[in-house]
């Protein structure tokens, strides 16, 4: 299980860590506060081209209205491990995502992304979809895009307070391409009082391939999320979801799940194996999100359920999480009304924003026949936003799991991480 990563680490790493301690090193040097800045290149009565540190390259037409963006992310990482039973790489490294995308708008009703990852294990397309607004409230969008589940899996890479998602994600269904049917509104007159979104996807495997898929079938299905906010404000939120996905499986792929324990560097520690036999899947989720100022608190717990033909038993899967983290500066993070997804910090202060948090997850790939293992964690992390777009995450990961197999041998190795994150 010891992964290969010393050969390429140096060429993976060197670009773009010179890249973000140029950058750290620029934005310390500055005093002014740690938001946003516009730059413009061109602008006058037709035309406006300028760049933005959070928003990247924009361009737009304005008669008629057309605008387009490129912009991208990029997140390196650094791990050291304290193994107990499996052979783990001690110090490890990788360039864990690079993206670059285009993001254009047309006449105010019509949206196209193409999203394009580059980093060395996890080439390929992402968002790849174009969306049109049917009303105010309702758009539809065709073609690549993460499906509507869950709070955590709806929620940016750039903006999630821990490096990794919970070890529960494993359960979702992340990108599928299909159509996406959404739309939000309020009960009564205040824009701060009972919000809710509905979203609607009919799904299938990602670009017609079952080896983009998380867990690798060919499929047609059905996935929905229901959200609703009683409360929320700028500086206070409480949103309750839920979720479902229904999976036909076809094609005779063998299903699987495969989960990290929340350390992207680490080898897959829990795995069902391929699964024969699977008809139909039904995965439910409960969200819950409480935001007081610099205060947030969330947990979510996802259950999937798989059906199986020739006899054999019907295995369930379960998992979730409860997290908790606290702006140490004072700012918040951001809640996004129409989406129901949490955004990131917005540092007030010249020199950022601090955020300490603290996680417990759990995952169970046990049941019946199948033997996947079971994993506890806690994670504690610290995150240094040094402007709003540039980030300095540390995580220390407990991990208590039983891998794999009838013996469910333990294994309890620690991780420390370490992330360089920039986005534009």
């Amino acid at each position: 299980m010891i992964r290969r990563r010393l050969t390429p680490l140096a060429d993976a790493l060197l670009f773009p860590s010179l890249c973000f301690l140029m950058v750290l090193t620029s934005q310390l040097l500055d005093t002014r506060p740690a938001t946003a800045e516009v730059f413009d290149i061109v602008e006058n009565e037709h035309v406006d081209f300028d760049f933005s540190t959070r928003r990247g390259l924009r361009f737009r037409v304005r008669e008629p209205d057309l605008r387009f963006r490129i912009g991208g992310r990029l997140h390196s990482d650094f791990s050291f491990a304290r193994e107990d039973r499996t052979g783990l790489q001690r110090f490890d490294a990788d360039l864990r995502r690079a993206r670059l995308y285009l993001d254009a708008r047309i006449l105010g009703d019509f949206r196209f992304k193409i999203d394009r990852e580059f980093a060395p294990d996890r080439r390929g397309w992402r968002n790849v979809f174009g969306e049109y607004r049917i009303a105010k409230q309702v758009s539809v969008r065709v073609g690549n895009f993460v499906a509507p589940f869950g709070l955590e899996d709806m929620t940016a890479s750039n903006h999630s307070t821990f490096m990794e998602r919970a070890a529960s994600s494993a359960l979702a269904p992340s990108f599928q391409t299909g159509i996406l049917l959404k739309t939000k509104g309020r009960f009564g007159e205040k824009k701060s009082r009972h919000r809710w979104t509905a979203s609607l996807a009919w799904t299938m495997e990602p670009l017609g391939h079952a080896s983009n898929d998380r867990h690798g079938t060919e499929h047609h299905g059905v996935v929905a999320r229901l959200t609703y906010a009683p409360l929320a404000r700028k500086r206070a939120v409480v949103h309750f979801g839920v979720a479902t996905e229904y999976r036909d499986v076809r094609g005779g792929k063998a299903f699987r799940i495969n989960s990290r324990p929340e350390a992207g560097l680490l080898p897959t520690f829990l795995r069902t194996g391929s699964l024969a036999d699977v008809d139909s899947t039904v995965t439910v989720a409960i969200e819950t999100l409480l935001l007081k100022g610099p205060f947030t608190f969330q947990s979510e717990y996802v259950h999937m359920f798989l059906q199986r033909g020739a006899g054999r038993a019907d295995p369930s899967f379960q998992g979730g999480y409860a997290q908790a983290s606290w702006v140490l500066t004072g700012e918040r993070r951001r809640y996004s009304r129409s989406s129901a997804t949490l955004g990131g910090v917005r540092p007030s202060s010249p020199w950022g924003a601090v955020e300490l948090g603290l996680r417990f997850s759990a995952l169970d790939l046990n049941d019946e026949t199948v033997n996947g293992g079971s994993l506890r964690n806690w994670t504690v992390g610290l995150n240094w936003y040094i402007r709003e777009n540039v980030k300095l995450a540390a995580n220390y990961v407990a991990i208590d799991a039983r891998l794999r197999g009838a013996s469910r041998r333990p294994d309890s190795p620690h991780v420390g991480q370490i992330r360089l994150q920039v986005f534009f």
